[in-house]
């Protein structure tokens, strides 16, 4: 005889399933700008408050979907540490082992109802929980990453010119970068996308000039904790006909919002392209229409 399946547990199940879309929809930091630190304790609490509920609910299944929802949430917020401060593998380990031993005890308590809370003690519990949620975003809220970028006021374009190539190239120092973690909390940093150009020449088609970082931007910490600071080299990189008329010349920095701008002499050009990263990120989201 197949197994059948009403429709009450089917809407539960797809419940559960939803539920466990939006805690992994949160702990990927997309519609919220939180620090890793809060988004980390956000799902903590919300595992602690949805095991109260499930305590404090006496009517089948309501409680086993609470108990089932707490435990994603939980999941979600071991995966959540794991995957953004790369524990080592003994901390995973008892991690691991004490998570077990955590929900074996809680079974164990339930099948000899041990562990009861009443609906008064659930609710007291629970507005504490909202109250350090609450807190815990709005200190969240106080400051942001500090970033600078520290631009030399010029630039030698001296290089080595191939017998065999009629090409200048080169690679120098143009600036630094420091950003600095403020604020109370482990933050994420995005290390802006820089892109170089150079204005003024008579041909700019052939000109190749690029702007990276030392280290590079993959080699760079992905998250500062409180008091902490990053910084990189800003270094040029640059290919230009040996006949140009900025070769061996010392040209002027200047930050721009694009490249599709002019200068009456050569200057080179550094501009942010985060806003555009950003963009192009979310359009490849959207579906095709």
């Amino acid at each position: 005889m197949a197994p059948t399946i009403d429709s009450e547990t089917l809407l539960y199940v797809l419940g559960v399933v939803f539920a466990l879309g939006t805690l992994a929809f949160f702990a990927s930091n997309v519609a919220f700008d939180l620090s890793i630190t809060v988004t980390a304790a956000l799902l903590l609490v919300a595992f602690v408050a949805l095991l109260i509920t499930g305590l404090a609910i006496d009517r089948e299944p309501l409680d086993t979907v609470a108990f089932a929802v707490a435990g994603l949430a939980y999941v979600v917020f071991l995966g959540y540490i794991a995957s953004q401060y790369n524990p080592a593998a003994s901390t995973v380990f008892v991690l691991l082992a004490a998570s077990a031993g955590l929900f074996v005890g809680l079974g164990y308590a339930l099948q000899e109802n041990r562990l009861t809370v009443d609906r008064r003690t659930a609710r007291l519990a629970l507005l504490g929980l909202a109250a350090a949620g609450i807190l815990l975003i709005g200190a969240d809220s106080i400051g942001e990453l500090e970033t600078t970028i520290e631009l030399d006021d010029e630039v030698g374009l001296h290089g080595s010119t191939p017998a065999e190539e009629p090409v200048v190239y080169g690679d120098q120092r143009i600036g630094t970068l420091t950003i600095r973690n403020p604020t109370l909390f482990t933050r994420p940093i995005d290390v802006p996308p820089l892109e170089g150009c150079l204005a003024g020449t008579d041909d700019r088609r052939r000109t190749s000039v690029d702007v990276s970082y030392e280290p590079r931007r993959y080699q760079l910490a992905d998250r500062l904790r409180r008091d902490e600071t990053v910084t990189a080299t800003l270094r040029l990189q640059f290919d230009l006909p040996a006949n140009a008329t900025v070769a061996g010349q010392r040209v002027p920095i200047e930050r721009a919002d694009s490249c599709a701008v002019t200068r009456s002499e050569p200057t080179l050009l550094v501009v942010d392209n985060s806003q555009r990263e950003a963009a192009s990120a979310t359009a490849s989201d959207r579906p095709d229409r």
